[in-house]
């Protein structure tokens, strides 16, 4: 692992891989990690669910992945402990785009902490996520969600 990233709103950071970049989305409010030569991308994000409830990020994975009508077994997502206390919903799974027959490979994830969801979204195309599949789960693996009920506060 190389130097921690931060997003642009202060409400995260983790450790991005050697050799990867981090900069602000393009909206400003998330922030992308990536190797110039690497096959994929990883999205992150954060969202105030409106209270300081400690969301579960089972359910909220489950939900996103509805809307994508993208359907998993229980046993397809892993439970991931963060640093402070926070937690995480990991699964990976293929798309097929049915205009292109392009398949893409994605990792997604959902971390909580009491007050505060961060989303991540990793996708590459099929046959390409060996190159980046544990540099990506190592990297969510470090995540820290900040300020969120003083959860791993600063």
């Amino acid at each position: 692992m190389s130097e921690t990233a931060r997003d642009p709103e202060g409400r995260f950071e983790l450790r991005a891989p050697a050799g990867w970049q981090a900069a602000p989305d393009e909206d400003g409010d998330g922030l992308e990690v990536w190797s110039d030569e690497g096959a994929g991308t990883l999205h992150l994000i954060s969202f105030a669910p409106g209270d300081d409830d400690f969301p579960d990020p089972g359910e909220e994975l489950y939900a996103f992945l509805a809307e994508q009508d993208v359907e998993l077994e229980e046993d397809e997502v892993d439970d991931v402990p963060l640093e402070g206390g926070a937690e995480m919903a990991l699964c990976e799974y293929l798309t097929e785009d049915e205009e292109s027959g392009e398949s893409l490979f994605w990792i997604v994830g959902v971390a909580a902490a009491p007050g505060r969801l961060v989303f991540a979204t990793y996708f590459c195309p099929a046959g390409q996520e060996a190159r980046e599949r544990e540099a990506v789960r190592e990297a969510l693996g470090t995540l820290r969600i900040l300020g969120a009920g003083e959860i791993g506060g600063e």
